[in-house]
């Protein structure tokens, strides 16, 4: 891989938030859930900042429940697409969604880490796409899932970041008012 591929453009990434729902999030740790909640709420203002698609969806609502309520605000006027595929990119109306967004970079964040996540950003990776996955704006119930998930991820040509490091990448520089209005965020 060179350089480049480790680059992230405003212009050309998009956001997905993958099944931060109710029931997911309850089988969580609860420092870790507080974590992945604090941190997808700044990637989505990061997105809506710089007029960033976003895209949001809810595995099998009826019996998980819906995104959790801290994120609800943040995605207000955003289509919630339900699915049953565990890979986003399977389901229809994701799948459609997805490649209407006409970017090249999908930025991901959400649970669980091993199972929706892993399968979603591999078929992206499959397709052509590049993924960014924020480290710790994803999770899972198990370390262990999490960590081997990210290794995997990595080794299949995904970028794994931190939440900071997405979010400063795609401001590029300090001093601008999109820096003022994010950097409150990171305190």
């Amino acid at each position: 891989m060179d350089a480049n591929s480790f680059m992230l453009k405003r212009d050309d990434a998009a956001l997905i938030v993958i099944d931060i729902q109710e029931r997911l999030a309850a089988a969580m740790k609860e420092k870790i859930m507080e974590q992945v909640v604090k941190n997808t709420a700044i990637l989505i203002e990061t997105a809506k900042t710089f007029g960033m698609p976003l895209v949001v969806s809810e595995q099998y609502r009826k019996g998980l429940g819906q995104t959790l309520p801290a994120l609800q605000e943040k995605i207000a006027g955003c289509d919630v697409l339900e699915k049953i595929h565990f890979d986003c990119t399977r389901d229809d109306a994701l799948g459609r969604t997805m490649a209407a967004v006409g970017r090249k970079t999908f930025v991901i964040t959400g649970i669980e880490t091993h199972v929706c996540v892993f399968q979603t950003a591999l078929s992206l990776l499959c397709g052509g796409y590049r993924v960014v996955v924020a480290s710790d704006a994803v999770a899972s119930r198990r370390k262990h899932d999490w960590e081997y998930s990210l290794r995997a991820l990595a080794q299949a040509g995904a970028v794994v970041y931190p939440t900071e490091t997405i979010s400063f990448m795609l401001l590029e520089k300090a001093g601008t008012a999109e820096f003022k209005k994010l950097s409150p965020l990171f305190k």
